[in-house]
């Protein structure tokens, strides 16, 4: 929502000869213009002109304004006309997207008011897992990028591990599908021209599996015979650490970054450093004990924030390593960002807080609830995202990035993280706070034309019914023998929900159809992926409630596990198919052959 929104008296009725014509702007406000032609050709089905120079009567003026703030724009919509202007090139384009809104709600006759706006925080981020499973296509990527320019985010991370194709490094991407220098490139100018930076991200401590479980890099681990380890979805999360203590460590580290960073215009960089679950565990472990594994790591952190400082590149860094002892911030150079992170729906502010204290400079970083399944929390992520970006705005936080990870082969279709965009979005650019219905109701309208608010309704009700979530079925597959055993009676309580969640499920999909004739057109293929999913989600709930009699002698009705096999098999062909709309073929063939496992599973 803006800032300030004036109602008034009268109508503006855009015509087939109004014209938009651009006052005072840059080359590129071109494209702002063509956005609104656009978005008239759909709502109102007008073709307009783009001119420049005087404005006749009549007409949708764009204007750059010295007058204003360089983040403020300003629209006036009278009988007469409408005038868009912005302190700057990109305030001028969110003048031009409150301006689309508009349209879109009430078509061709838009009724007079003044609008006043500004952002809340200066940087407004999405961060996009592409490591744990899922590439994007290109065409997908310039989907969302156009999706965050619509809802004035302007910042874009893409998180990569070893997905990026570095030269004379073959053995980490040979069996990924790989983005390149030539992807990067085209996308990071996509974003420049809608004023959204795109930031590298890259793994450079914790989470390096897949480079650390090479035969050249296994040597640089912190866990000896990391080479030997087979890949699995539970060993990607849990491992791998570099060993800091390594002089090889920041070599590499360094190279990589060297060769990524020259690719994008952005002079920041995210190095991650989170999550090191195996410091201090194996080769590192004398120095630890001498020094401590807390001083390790921010020696190592701090190493390399200079090293970027040094290049004029500002290091930006997971803060959940320093969120336990928030007095080490003070050994990091001065100059870095702090990704201050947590996921809960009702996450402490203490991290925000003891930071803020300490002089950090610092984003928060709420998440979109997708990771370990195949339909996201979207009640959590709603409650989680606006308690973050609270802490924002009351701690001082320069920024929001707003994360959507792929943990356990990112089976969750990106398609449906897109109203936890836009809370990020929302609450980003005004910490006014709304309702999660009021929100929904916007997004089910502004993001997929249904103006009954149904739609994001009845995908609200599919969440939060997985009985046995997909990570705990794939962490089931990859225990043998009494672990599995054992695992399989911890997760029991919610197996023996399936039935209910099941029904709940069947309730909410068919809420789902009946509001699929509100939806626009062109938004109504996401449909198969949700009934997909949900039918993913309904097979996972009865294999569990199978394997619950089967092996755990619980008295509950299950189908034939030969029967769910197989309905299982007919599934993961419809969901490739779902896959292969959006994404890279990337682990896609693992996710299959663990599928096809659970299958025999079932058989055996």
């Amino acid at each position: 929502m803006p800032h300030e929104v004036i109602q008034e008296e009268g109508f503006f009725h855009i015509r087939w000869n109004t014209p938009a014509v651009l006052k005072n702007t840059e080359p590129g406000a071109l494209l702002w213009a063509k956005m609104l032609q656009e978005e008239i050709r759909r709502s109102c089905g007008l073709e307009i002109a783009v001119l420049r120079g005087e404005a006749p009567e009549g007409a949708v003026i764009l204007e750059q304004c010295g007058d204003l703030e360089a983040d403020h724009y300003e629209i006036r919509i009278t009988p007469e006309g409408i005038r868009a202007a912005g302190g700057s090139d990109e305030a001028l384009l969110h003048a031009v997207t409150t301006l689309n809104q508009w349209i879109r709600r009430h078509g061709a006759v838009l009724p007079c008011l003044t609008v006043r706006d500004w952002p809340d925080l200066p940087h407004r981020g999405y961060y996009l897992d592409c490591s744990r499973g899922r590439i994007p296509t290109m065409d997908f990527l310039k989907k969302t990028v156009d999706l965050l320019c619509a809802f004035k985010i302007n910042e874009f991370q893409l998180y990569i591990e070893h997905t990026y194709l570095f030269r004379n490094m073959s053995e980490i991407w040979r069996d990924d599908d790989p983005l390149e220098a030539e992807d990067i490139l085209e996308l990071d100018a996509y974003c420049r021209e809608r004023h959204i930076e795109l930031i590298p991200s890259l793994a450079t401590f914790g989470h390096m599996f897949r480079i650390l479980s090479t035969k050249s890099y296994a040597e640089l681990c912190e866990l000896r015979d990391s080479d030997k380890m087979p890949y699995t979805y539970t060993g990607e999360m849990r491992h791998h650490t570099i060993n800091s203590t390594h002089p090889g460590a920041l070599p590499l580290v360094k190279s990589m970054i060297r060769e990524y960073a020259a690719l994008f215009t952005s002079r920041k960089f995210n190095i991650c450093c989170d999550e090191t679950f195996d410091l201090a565990k194996d080769r590192s472990a004398a120095a630890a004990e001498k020094e401590g594994a807390h001083t390790l790591y921010v020696r190592y952190l701090a190493d390399l924030c200079q090293w970027l400082l040094d290049q004029g590149i500002t290091p930006v860094y997971w803060g959940d390593i320093l969120g336990h002892d928030p007095k080490s911030y003070d050994v990091l150079p001065k100059g870095g960002i702090c990704l201050n992170w947590g996921y809960a729906p009702d996450y402490p502010e203490d991290e925000i807080r003891n930071l803020a204290e300490m002089g950090a400079v610092q984003y928060a970083c709420p998440g979109l609830s997708a990771w370990n399944r195949l339909i996201p929390q979207i009640p959590d992520s709603f409650s989680n995202i606006r308690c973050m970006c609270r802490y924002a705005h009351k701690y001082g936080a320069i920024g929001l990035l707003n994360t959507d990870w792929g943990d356990y082969g990112h089976v969750c279709p990106p398609e449906f993280t897109v109203p936890g965009i836009l809370y990020g979005a929302a609450f980003s650019w005004n910490k006014q706070e709304y309702s999660m219905k009021e929100m929904n109701d916007a997004v089910s309208f502004l993001a997929f034309g249904d103006r009954t608010g149904a739609f994001m309704q009845a995908v609200t009700d599919l969440c939060g019914n997985e009985a046995f979530l997909w990570m705990n079925a794939m962490r089931w597959l990859e225990k043998e023998g009494a672990d599995r055993q054992q695992f399989l009676e911890e997760v029991l309580p919610d197996i023996l929900r399936g039935q209910e969640a099941n029904a709940r499920l069947d309730a909410a999909l068919l809420a789902l159809d009946q509001a699929v004739p509100s939806l626009s057109a062109d938004r109504r293929e996401m449909v198969q992926t949700l009934h997909v999913a949900a039918a993913g989600v309904r097979l996972l709930n009865e294999i569990g409630l199978c394997l619950a009699r089967r092996d755990a002698g619980q008295s509950v009705v299950s189908r034939d596990p030969r029967e769910l096999a197989a309905d299982l098999e007919r599934w993961e062909l419809a969901y490739i198919r779902c896959w292969r709309r959006t994404s890279r073929q990337s682990l896609l063939e693992f996710m299959r052959r663990m599928t096809d496992a659970l299958a025999d599973a079932l058989r055996a």
